[in-house]
């Protein structure tokens, strides 16, 4: 007897299974916790990986690039909230930064190793051992030594997006798909070397992983954007601090960032989980037929 199958009805069965699988690995598990400390991670890391993601940068192309791209950045950014200088004073104090210094700066850089894969393997419900730290941290390094080219990237498209984030009509709506495709390949790369490294996934679907949820997450950057345009008086919650209330907010979204990076590394599980079921139950249908 000859048996039709329904592709499209088999897609439809696989996406459903995929949701309610990625739904049960994640009911009953504190996610916000294990965000929360990846968080904490990412904030001692993040200031020195970008130190060094813009020196790098200024080695390989030279400093009048990182210093242009970061004024492009700067212009690019919302009103409400005036953050900009800081951007190019980052970009200055970078190019500053003696060799010994980056040196220095790079034990820090790959502490959001460290975080990645403690907090990764809680996700797929593996053993945290004693070695995740320093396994996560040297796993990191191919990241950080592809941050200069990410930063490359990125400086480099700036100073043409910029024009189209400031112009009229449709040229912002231009410029928010231009910038939107380049942070996506620029954190498609690293998040493609994370799984690599910190899950059993082979290069093909580490990539492919790393390219589905890159999508994801270059979206959640840009709504930052939108986050920057609201009126909000940050400092308010902190007695009128300033630097308080801007680091405060920096924090909250990249926790909200991490939520999303946790939940996506589940639905990236649940696609692994149910293909390996899809697989076998054509197998066992074949050894039928």
């Amino acid at each position: 007897m000859t048996v039709t199958r329904d592709p499209a009805g088999s897609a439809v069965r696989r996406v459903r299974d995929t949701v309610r699988h990625a739904a049960a690995g994640l009911r009953g598990r504190d996610v916000s916790l294990w965000a929360a400390g990846l968080t904490f991670f990412a904030i001692l890391a993040t200031v020195p990986l970008l130190l060094i993601a813009a020196r790098g940068a200024a080695l390989l192309t030279s400093p009048s690039v990182v210093l242009r791209g970061a004024r492009a950045v700067t212009k690019m950014l919302p009103d409400a909230h005036d953050g900009g200088g800081g951007i190019v004073a980052f970009a200055e104090a970078a190019l500053r930064m003696p060799w010994w210094v980056a040196v220095v700066v790079l034990l820090p850089a790959t502490f959001y190793g460290e975080g990645l894969r403690r907090a990764m393997r809680q996700v797929a419900g593996a053993p945290v051992d004693a070695a995740a730290g320093w396994k996560g941290r040297l796993g990191f390094l191919p990241v950080v030594a592809t941050a200069p080219v990410a930063a490359i990237l990125v400086l480099t498209a700036a100073p043409v997006v910029e024009p189209l984030y400031t112009g009229t009509g449709w040229y912002p709506v231009l410029g928010v798909v231009v910038s939107f495709h380049v942070l996506w390949v620029v954190v498609s790369i690293g998040l493609s070397l994370v799984f690599a490294v910190n899950s059993s996934a082979t290069p093909s679907a580490a990539i492919a992983a790393g390219f589905g949820l890159g999508a994801v997450l270059s979206g959640f950057l840009h709504g930052f954007l939108l986050f920057l345009a609201i009126l909000l008086d940050w400092d308010a919650p902190f007695a009128g601090l300033p630097l308080i209330g801007a680091v405060s907010a920096w924090a909250l979204w990249l926790y909200l960032l991490h939520v999303v990076l946790l939940v996506g590394h589940q639905a990236v599980l649940s696609v692994a989980a149910t293909s390996r079921a899809g697989r076998a139950d054509q197998v066992h249908s074949g050894d039928r037929d």
